[in-house]
């Protein structure tokens, strides 16, 4: 059985145009959150960005495998390129997202797969409760490289949008009374 992919936050944003664009750096971390007889529950959070820096794609959420321990351990076994497998399954699931996103920001679109990194790329392994935490790779740029049109001026200071969505909500919250 395939793990279940939600994605609960998706950032993306380009600062400049006519930047030359060569490849996606990507940090990953995936963090278990939970962990029972019925399967295990994994927080991840992929970060790509561009180089030289132009560019940044953040997918965050959680992937539920569900199945025995054997079934389990499967998917946290790193694959040849000393990747958990887990990593490669969601990258696969998210794919399809990255594609359409970079298209409509006009971006290049990342590899198809994780493991199409370059020989050189470094993959130092922190592990947090049996799980590499952290995961930096390079992903090289799909064969379609387009010069990249300016969509926003860069900002002195950008703020998280998380906490501005949270200070809306706050702000609507409070009554005149």
């Amino acid at each position: 059985m395939n793990p279940k992919v939600e994605i609960s936050s998706l950032f993306v944003s380009k600062l400049k145009s006519d930047a030359t664009f060569q490849k996606y750096n990507i940090d990953v971390s995936i963090d278990e959150v939970e962990n029972n007889e019925s399967g295990i529950k994994i927080k991840y959070k992929f970060l790509l960005l561009s180089t030289p820096t132009n560019s940044k794609i953040t997918v965050e959420g959680l992937a539920s495998i569900l199945g025995n321990e054997a079934e389990v351990t499967k998917y946290l076994e790193p694959d040849e390129k000393n990747i958990p497998n887990i990593v490669n399954t969601i990258y696969q699931e998210l794919f399809p997202l990255f594609c359409i996103v970079t298209k409509s920001v006009e971006i290049p679109c990342p590899a198809y797969k994780i493991s199409q990194i370059s020989e050189s790329a470094p993959t130092p392994i922190k592990s947090s409760t049996q799980i590499p935490a952290e995961l930096p790779v390079e992903i090289p740029v799909a064969p379609k490289e387009e010069i990249i049109e300016q969509i926003q001026e860069p900002q002195p200071e950008q703020s998280d949008p998380l906490e501005d969505l949270e200070k809306l909500i706050e702000e609507q919250n409070v009554s005149p009374n």
